[in-house]
């Protein structure tokens, strides 16, 4: 009979199991993989530990057990954002014990990090896209506003918009002839892509409208509600809009405004807010209402200046917002054309808001009258 180990050859063996565990774990610790995908993260930490254990070694995302067996050992690894491993090891050689089993569960915590670096990089390469995607889709939003300004004789046209992010649902477009200038401008409700979408089609469906009714506003937006208003109430969306036509021979303005502000003539110097005629669309179908225009007779130097709200509620770092009495002061300054006035008036709002974020899109159509040979007459 063999003489039983002295308590010294017992505490070296002891020693040498403790300095073999953390060599294993300092050898798996330090594994490293090039490949960020799951199973190519996880099998070289599976392998390396089937070796160190002279074991079969399976790993499984969830709380997965194996039947229990004298020749098999199961641990689960939890981490604090919930996800969870169940590691099984199989050997036929000996027994697991409780030096194999800390072992196992040390190599169930590094493989369960594995995985969820694994899925946080593909959520990551996921999100990626998406906006990737999503800023296409909006840079391609924002090629239907047209890149383009009127030169009609008698007319001094500005026009732009500054979306609050990469597109927005701010549009505005004209259609032009010798000696008229038909023009739309709306605002979408809402921000960011599904506005822009939105947008893109209500432009199509405004340029084709002014085609065949531009002179009559309108009829121009009856056309527009009668190719929108499912679309839009459907969407839980609507437009605020104004539809207008400028005759340079006559000076006549004729103004249809469904639910849109600011609008604002300015008339021998004096400005004036021009009221909403309809209900934007989308709302209420606008044939079931009461529509009016607006006809004004414009003499040279007058103006129309319409915006978006996003332009005139803009708020400074104090919470101020630069309004429609600032607005209707700085429209009504006709010491610069219309192109360099606009111009002028997005430099001031953006000196007024520096601190603040845009919290909305921002746009501004002006149309100066200028034609001298033109004599203010009744509409």
């Amino acid at each position: 009979m063999s003489a039983a180990p002295s308590p010294a050859d017992s505490l070296a063996e002891a020693l040498i199991d403790a300095q073999d565990q953390l060599l294993a774990l300092y050898e798996l610790a330090t594994l490293t993989t090039e490949s960020l995908d799951e199973d190519e993260c996880v099998d070289p930490i599976l392998q390396r530990a089937a070796r160190l254990l002279s074991a079969e070694i399976t790993f499984a995302v969830g709380e997965t057990f194996a039947p229990e067996a004298s020749s098999a050992m199961t641990v689960v690894a939890k981490n604090s954002s919930g996800l969870s491993g169940a590691l099984t090891a199989r050997r036929d050689a000996e027994p697991f014990g409780t030096a194999d089993q800390k072992l196992l569960r040390a190599v169930a915590n590094i493989a369960l990090g594995a995985v969820q670096t694994s899925r946080l990089h593909a959520d990551a390469v996921a999100q990626a896209v998406v906006a990737r995607d999503h800023d296409t889709a909006s840079e391609l939003a924002q090629l239907a506003l047209p890149s383009w300004r009127p030169k009609v004789r008698g007319l001094d046209v500005f026009a732009r918009s500054d979306p609050a992010r990469t597109a927005g649902g701010d549009l505005f477009t004209f259609v032009e002839t010798p000696t008229s200038l038909h023009f739309v401008v709306g605002d979408v409700s809402g921000k960011g892509l599904p506005a822009a979408m939105m947008m893109t089609t209500i432009i199509s469906s405004a340029n084709a409208a002014m085609h065949s009714h531009g002179a009559d506003p309108l009829a121009t937006l009856s056309s527009i509600d009668s190719w929108m208003y499912d679309y839009l109430s459907g969407s839980g969306l609507f437009v605020t809009i104004v539809a207008g036509s400028i005759d340079t021979t006559t000076g006549e303005l004729r103004l249809a405004n469904a639910g849109h502000s600011p609008v604002i003539a300015v008339q021998n110097g004096v400005p004036s807010m021009l009221a909403a005629t309809a209900p934007p669309i989308g709302v209420l179908p606008l044939g079931s209402t009461a529509m009016t225009e607006d006809r004004l007779a414009l003499s040279p130097r007058d103006r129309l200046v319409v915006c978006s709200d996003g332009f005139s509620e803009q708020l400074d770092a104090h919470g101020n917002m630069f309004g429609d009495d600032r607005l209707l002061r700085r429209v009504a300054d006709l010491s610069n054309g219309a192109h360099d006035h606009g111009s002028t008036l997005f430099d001031e709002l953006d000196e007024f808001a520096v601190g603040a974020a845009q919290t909305d899109d921002r746009t501004l159509v002006i149309i100066d009258f200028h034609d001298q040979s033109v004599s203010r007459r009744a509409a």
